[in-house]
């Protein structure tokens, strides 16, 4: 019998190539967008809702990233899946259960805290109680362990910019560099769509709203000794025969922040919260001013990444 999701499959779906049209419906559930359809419990075969949106108005140029990762990370899951599994307590009431395995291989911090209680022999526990030890945040990086990326890409989710800035300090703390690069991207693209989509004016405002609950996050979580310096300058000598170009490192996340707060000052000197923020956050402060009237607008080079 030829699995679902092979083209082999009379039903095999040549727009997302990951599934096969739906005997129910008649479309490829692998190509829809809601949360209303999920992935089932193997690679081939998956569990749907056809009571879901109108799957002909359903966008069909994006594969969901859960299909994506249920079908390359076999062979990771069969090595973690083999390892113990450690209870991970966040504060005082939260408890996750995961593979050890999948905490060494993706974080040297996590590495050093379970071969130091293997060492001891103790409980198989470990406890986290700082401030930047948020649940949501670790939830997150429980699925960026197991599947290489996180899911929280709906620009109409309220705290996205909010969420993606506590993974970014969970990251750092934790010393994973793929997920801090990641969380950074995340909140870039989220950023750069509220700018340069003239239609997203709801997506602006969403993240004007949540601005000033953000920017403390990484001004009190992250470091950054050039605080108020621009991070590159690009200057002419004298003849102007030769471009000297001096960079100044500076983190991405403040960086972020300082220039869409910069994009949209007009309407968020009206902003309360955000002005009260100013105040409370000098170096923040600091760094909008290195944007403030600049016309370099605000792009992303294909890496994602913010240019300046």
């Amino acid at each position: 019998m030829t699995k679902r999701g092979t083209p082999g499959c009379p039903r095999y779906c040549n727009n997302c190539k990951l599934d096969c049209t739906c005997e129910q419906c008649g479309y490829c559930h692998s190509c829809q967008t809601s949360t209303a359809y999920s992935a089932g419990g193997t690679n081939h075969l998956w569990r749907h809702n056809c009571t879901g949106p109108d799957p002909a108005k359903a966008k069909t140029d994006h594969v969901p990233s859960v299909g994506k990762f249920l079908r390359e990370t076999s062979d990771r899951f069969a090595q973690y899946c083999v390892s113990e599994v450690y209870t991970i307590k966040i504060g005082e009431d939260k408890k996750y259960f995961i593979h050890s395995e999948a905490l060494r291989q993706t974080s040297p911090v996590m590495k050093k805290h379970i071969e130091l209680e293997m060492k001891e022999k103790t409980s198989k526990t470990i406890e986290f109680k700082d401030i930047v030890d948020n649940d949501v945040a670790f939830t997150l990086f429980i699925q960026f362990s197991y599947f290489g990326t996180y899911g929280y890409d709906d620009s109409e989710k309220e705290d996205a910019l909010h969420v993606h800035a506590l993974v970014y300090v969970f990251a750092e703390k934790f010393e994973v560099l793929e997920l801090k690069s990641l969380a950074l991207k995340k909140a870039t693209s989220l950023c750069s769509k509220a700018i340069t989509n003239t239609s997203a004016t709801s997506l602006i405002k969403v993240l004007q709203f949540i601005l000033p609950e953000t920017i403390p996050i990484i001004y009190n979580s992250t470091y950054d000794p050039n605080t108020g310096k621009y991070p590159s300058t690009i200057t002419e000598s004298a003849d102007k025969d030769a471009i000297s170009i001096s960079t100044t490192s500076r983190d991405g996340f403040r960086m972020l922040l300082a220039k869409f707060a910069a994009h949209n000052i007009d309407s968020l000197r009206r902003n309360e919260s955000f002005m009260s923020v100013l105040q409370d956050q000098p170096a923040f402060s600091a760094d909008v001013l290195l944007f403030t009237g600049a016309s370099t607008g605000f792009k992303t080079d294909g890496k994602g990444c913010l240019e300046f």
